[in-house]
This record gives structure tokens, C-alpha cells and sequence, in this order.
């Protein structure tokens, strides 16, 4: 399956796994429209190099916890690229605690980072799609 063309989301696109899945799909010819929260100078700097190899590839700043920025991120997609093709929800948190250590509010925030975002992205690319 080619990925010329193909337009396709990644959150938590500037670091690790993410920043990887972005380089990969904008080699293969993909318009990835990559997302960072707190990593903007690194997305910035991922973007500009990418975009000088020609490659299609466009950051937003978008906090996965918040579903009215996620249906906000996929309009404005739809708006510039005419449709979405692909998601990866990619972003996530670890919170390294034992247990017992940990605080009710550090497990919301891994719980509605890596799994309410999942929710709200797809939700929101399914709509146009």
C-alpha cells in the first residue's frame, strides 16, 4: 500500500516513537499533520528540517486530554488537506510509582492521557471520515 498522498495524523509526533513514525510516513510520501504539547521548540525543529527534504509535514500543538481540541485539530486537518486518511495515537505518559505511591491524580492523568485521548481522537477523525 502506498503512502503517497495519504493524509494522516500522528499525536505525540516530536519525540521517540512518535518523532520515528512521522520521519517514516513523510519518506513515504505521507502529509502528516504530527502533533507535540510541551515539545514545541523540538517539533518546530522536526518541521523545518522535514519540510526542507520537500516532505509534507505540518506540527500542531494539541493536549490530548482535552476532546474539544481534539475535534478543533481534526477540523482544521480537514480544512487544509480536504480529508484524513490515517490516525496513530501515539501520545502517551508514563508515571514511574509504585502503587502505593502513587497519587489518584497522577493515575487520571496517565488514564486520560493514553486512554480518554485515544477516545476523543478517533471520535473526532471519524466524523469526516
Amino acid at each position: 500500500m502506498s503512502l503517497a498522498g495519504k493524509v494522516v495524523i500522528v499525536t505525540g509526533g516530536s519525540r521517540g516513537i512518535g518523532e520515528a513514525i512521522v520521519r517514516y510516513l513523510a519518506g513515504e510520501g505521507a502529509h502528516v499533520h504530527a502533533t507535540y504539547n510541551a515539545s514545541g521548540e523540538r517539533a518546530e525543529k522536526i518541521q523545518a528540517e522535514l519540510q526542507g527534504q520537500g516532505r509534507h509535514v505540518q506540527f500542531h500543538r494539541l493536549d490530548v486530554r482535552d476532546s474539544s481540541m481534539c475535534t478543533q485539530l481534526v477540523e482544521t486537518v480537514v480544512a487544509r488537506s480536504g480529508r484524513v486518511d490515517a490516525l496513530v495515537n501515539n501520545a502517551g505518559i508514563t508515571r514511574d510509582a509504585l502503587l502505593l505511591r502513587m497519587s489518584e491524580q497522577e493515575w487520571d492523568d496517565v488514564v486520560t492521557t493514553n486512554l480518554r485521548s485515544v477516545f476523543a481522537m478517533t471520535k473526532a477523525v471519524l466524523q469526516p471520515m
